[in-house]
């Protein structure tokens, strides 16, 4: 029956289950209150009703003096027959000196003496005083007070009362409290299940919420997020005045990376969660452990979306990287087999240009040998891309190397008459990284800069040190690209060029993506093109 009632309440719904509780907790409380206070009330009555017999059968010991003493059987009779209507009187009776009994309910014992009445009187009972016992055989209480004058007693006053009557006076007495209570009580049952139905609701509605979001995750759903009203801003409930604060005017401030919380140093990724649950504005988002709980479930929802996020471009990157091995063996492999061709057609060359004269074939053979070189170069290229040196990096000074590359075209510059802008940070301190490889992708980005502008533009290099990472950019004001030129610059052999290789900018990535870098590119067709190099700060 147990493991029955048990299954049953085990798959209820937390709602039903708390109703349930609740209504069985109110309806115990209520029912051993209920008990309680009516046994206590039958006990005060019953105690009440007996000390009224006790000051009854004291008065008509009082009042019954006069009319014992002159031996008048008519006052002593309404005398009795007062006390004899109190409800749960059974028999009432005046005593003389001598014990015979001088007035009673029941005529039958006038004349008799006390003891023929067989009332089971205790051995320890005492006529001198008030007495009164419980006749347990007939459930009769009896009470026995002594008529006196002065310290004589010329007789006493008896009177029996019927507990099973008192009892039901008691029960008739308390007879409106039970229905009082009952009715007080059904009200509060209602109020307590309409209370307990509106708070479970309260506690059951995010957990349900919880439970529909979770199943939309099973689903294969990373979008899903639960909405928290409570949600406020750190400005707003603490009166931040921290502006350079990332998380200022933003909320959920403890999802956020940097933050600076109350003066205090920049708080780390990884004792951010357990610093900001002790934080007042977590604490006032969240409200409860369920609120916690929703929370936790939006920071793992994220935390997955970011992990598959970070697997994909791993995958993409992990593939590109093939292809490039691929393409970059093949290159290797044609790159040797053409050189060796090219040295020939250059040894070939000189050597008709040594013997032979003649002024058209000088002339032809000097287009065959610049064509030659510059297949020589082009395979050089391919040969390089193809088996890059790994990257050497050293404690070096990042201005310095920007602004020997910049030497290197100041004079393209003035003779395209395209204005060079230096804004060097000189308070960046020497870091590792490796000077002739970023040398040779800054160099190859100017380059793309000064094919994309023309007389009359500018091209601004920058640098700055921000959180860790130094920011190198590139922004010139030419022609800028479109978005599907844009999404290929870095792809190898992509070109926009009639005579180039398309290798610069992979190049370029490359040796950015070496250096655990990144590089990011900014454009709008028609008014230029910027390209922002961001290195770790290194100096370990």
């Amino acid at each position: 029956m147990f493991k029955r009632i048990k299954r049953f309440f085990r798959n209820l719904s937390i709602l039903r289950k708390f109703c349930i509780s609740i209504f069985f907790i109110f309806f115990l409380a209520s029912t051993t209150i209920s008990l309680l206070i009516i046994t206590k009330q039958k006990a005060l009555l019953k105690q009440e009703i007996n000390n009224n017999h006790i000051v009854l059968v004291k008065n008509l010991a009082r009042d019954s003096i006069d009319a014992l003493v002159f031996m008048d059987p008519l006052i002593l009779d309404e005398l009795i027959r007062t006390v004899a209507n109190t409800p749960g009187c059974l028999y009432v009776g005046i005593i003389d000196g001598n014990n015979r009994i001088v007035a009673h309910t029941n005529r039958k014992h006038l004349g008799k003496d006390i003891s023929d009445l067989k009332l089971h009187l205790p051995k320890d009972v005492n006529f001198t005083k008030a007495s009164y016992w419980l006749d347990e055989k007939d459930g009769v209480r009896n009470i026995f007070v002594p008529i006196k004058i002065g310290y004589e007693t010329i007789g006493m006053a008896h009177a029996g009362f019927s507990m099973e009557m008192i009892e039901n006076v008691v029960d008739d007495s308390v007879k409106d409290i039970k229905n009082y209570i009952l009715i007080v009580t059904t009200i509060l049952m209602f109020f307590a299940i309409g209370g307990a139905f509106y708070f479970a609701r309260l506690i059951t509605t995010p957990i349900r919420n919880l439970k529909s979001s979770m199943e939309i995750l099973q689903g294969g759903r990373l979008d899903i997020e639960i909405k928290n009203e409570q949600e406020i801003m750190c400005k707003d409930l603490l009166n931040c005045k921290l502006y350079d604060c990332p998380a200022h005017g933003k909320t959920r401030c403890w999802d956020i990376e940097g933050t600076l919380c109350c003066d205090k140093d920049t708080i780390t990724d990884i004792a951010k969660p357990q610093s900001c649950k002790n934080c007042i504005v977590y604490r006032y988002a969240c409200g409860d452990e369920i609120g916690e709980l929703l929370e936790a479930f939006n920071q793992m929802v994220k935390r997955l979306r970011e992990s598959l996020l970070q697997l994909e471009q791993s995958n993409i990157e992990k593939n590109r990287l093939e292809k490039l091995s691929a393409l970059g063996e093949m290159a290797m492999t044609v790159a040797h087999e053409i050189k060796n061709p090219l040295n020939a057609i250059s040894g070939s060359v000189a050597y008709l240009k040594e013997n032979f004269q003649g002024k058209v074939l000088q002339e032809f053979l000097t287009i065959i040998e610049t064509e030659t070189k510059r297949l020589n170069e082009i395979v050089t290229t391919f040969m390089s891309f193809s088996r890059p040196a790994p990257i050497n990096p050293h404690m070096a000074d990042i201005n310095k190397c920007i602004l020997e590359t910049i030497d290197l075209i100041k004079h393209e510059a003035r003779a395209s008459e395209v204005d060079l802008k230096i804004e060097l940070d000189k308070d960046i301190k020497e870091l590792k990284f490796d000077y002739n490889q970023f040398k040779q992708a800054l160099l190859n980005i100017l380059v793309n800069a000064f094919d994309a502008t023309k007389s009359g533009d500018s091209i601004t290099i920058t640098s700055t040190e921000n959180n860790g990472v130094v920011i190198v950019s590139v922004k010139d004001t030419g022609t800028g690209m479109t978005d599907d030129v844009k999404n290929s610059i870095f792809k190898p052999f992509f070109t926009t060029k009639t005579r180039g290789t398309g290798l610069g900018l992979a190049s370029v990535e490359r040796i950015i993506k070496d250096h655990k870098g990144n590089i990011e590119v900014y454009t709008e067709l028609g008014k230029g093109t910027e390209f922002r190099i961001i290195l770790p700060a290194w100096r370990g």
